[in-house]
């Protein structure tokens, strides 16, 4: 779709297209190998990072003339500047994805004048192997931050996956529902000492993607939340993604995330998954010494890409 100056226009999304919006985003991600975002991250973006509002204000598609999704955008609000874009891989280094990226710099831009702000410090992220994408950022004069660096990992569920082991009295299991709220928001909130209210993470559980069934705890002795874990199942590409991943500062170096994701795994061999994927930041040690230990291994780095034109 177009305007009338003939440049591509995105259609806000809406929740009745959940389901082809993942189904897309898997699609690209079997198409090449896991480089590109994957489908939990998008349901995370949606439950956790917008808690299911305004969805349709941050998150855009494009069609082609079979009403098939091609791209998808997502716009930040005003005050992250930052703009993301999952384009099928045919149409990689094409014009078409030049002209995307030209017209969902302009949205965040639009998004910024409109609340005010006259700030040129744009971002978006960037597969170390997608050279094309690279070449069309500095086109459009975009540098690499050396300051920023992920990486993202990924372990064969067909390699053998041992047996959790916990301490004495704790247990594994699944969050049961909204009653947990209180006991999930303060597993959240001691492993990232975040802000998470019972009422901001009931507007996560709420949100279409999210399955309660996914989220799963170390329960202690006491029946506190210990350690947490989300996994985001893609039956396209046959991958699950655990995000978020998180110990109670109360109960770490106990081996409980290392048991919580080994359990995960299984359940995710089990429904016909492939490959577990994660992603870490570069100076994230014990992220990184904790995946290393279940038997991930890096697949490609992910860089943030910066304008200040």
């Amino acid at each position: 779709m177009t305007n009338p100056s003939g440049e591509p226009t995105f259609t806000p999304y809406k929740s009745e297209y959940l389901s082809e919006v993942l189904e897309f985003v898997g699609e690209c991600n079997r198409l090449l190998g896991f480089d590109n975002y994957h489908p939990g991250d998008i349901a995370h973006w949606m439950s956790n990072t917008f808690r299911g509002q305004g969805l349709d204000e941050h998150f855009g598609l494009l069609r082609d003339e079979d009403h098939k999704i091609i791209a998808l955008n997502i716009i930040s609000w005003a005050k992250s500047r930052s703009f993301e874009l999952i384009l099928h891989p045919r149409y990689r280094g094409s014009p078409l994805e030049l002209a995307l990226l030209k017209t969902s710099e302009k949205m965040l831009l639009d998004r910024l004048a409109t609340a005010g702000s006259t700030e040129k410090d744009l971002f978006t992220t960037l597969a170390s192997n997608d050279n094309g994408r690279k070449l069309f950022l500095e086109e459009m004069g975009y540098q690499r931050d050396p300051g920023y660096l992920d990486f993202f990992n990924s372990r064969p569920l067909t390699e053998p996956i041992p047996e959790p082991a916990l301490p004495p009295g704790f247990i594994i299991r699944s969050a049961a529902g909204e009653d947990e709220v209180a006991n999930l928001a303060g597993v959240h909130r001691g492993s990232f000492n975040s802000k998470w209210t019972e009422s901001s993470y009931l507007e996560v559980m709420r949100t279409p993607g999210y399955a309660v069934e996914r989220e799963m705890v170390v329960v202690a002795p006491d029946g506190t939340f210990a350690a947490f874990l989300i996994y985001w199942p893609d039956p396209v590409s046959k991958s699950g993604l655990f995000e978020p991943v998180g110990c109670h500062k109360d109960f770490q170096r106990k081996g409980l995330t290392k048991a919580l994701m080994y359990n995960a795994m299984h359940r995710m061999k089990a429904a016909g998954l492939e490959t577990a994927l994660v992603l870490h930041r570069a100076n994230n040690e014990a992220g990184r010494a904790l995946y290393r230990s279940v038997g991930f291994r890096p697949i490609h780095e992910i860089y943030e890409y910066r304008s200040t034109k």
